[in-house]
């Protein structure tokens, strides 16, 4: 898991494909506390929008580079980045 601040994206370690994002992510969802909002999917990215304690980010993932990120909007949504980024490693 690596943490971008300047960025504002924490990216995820997930070995998945388009076809199994959706069930390949739940793992991450559950570890992070996340709840989904609504999700998209169009062209080569899934984008659904989680929650964690009512802060909204986007989780993305890029088929052509088979990358799978968490995105924040705004400052709260960075601290709350930067605050799963450390849990996650504790756990």
């Amino acid at each position: 898991m690596a943490f971008d601040q300047d960025n504002a994206t924490l990216l995820l370690p997930l070995d998945t494909d388009w076809e199994r994002f959706a069930d390949d992510i739940q793992p991450w969802l559950a570890r992070l506390e996340l709840t989904v909002l609504r999700q998209e999917s169009g062209a080569d990215r899934h984008q659904w929008w989680v929650s964690f304690e009512g802060t909204e980010l986007r989780l993305e993932y890029e088929d052509l580079s088979a990358s799978t990120w968490l995105a924040a909007e705004d400052d709260e949504g960075l601290e709350v980045l930067a605050f799963l980024a450390k849990w996650a490693k504790l756990g």
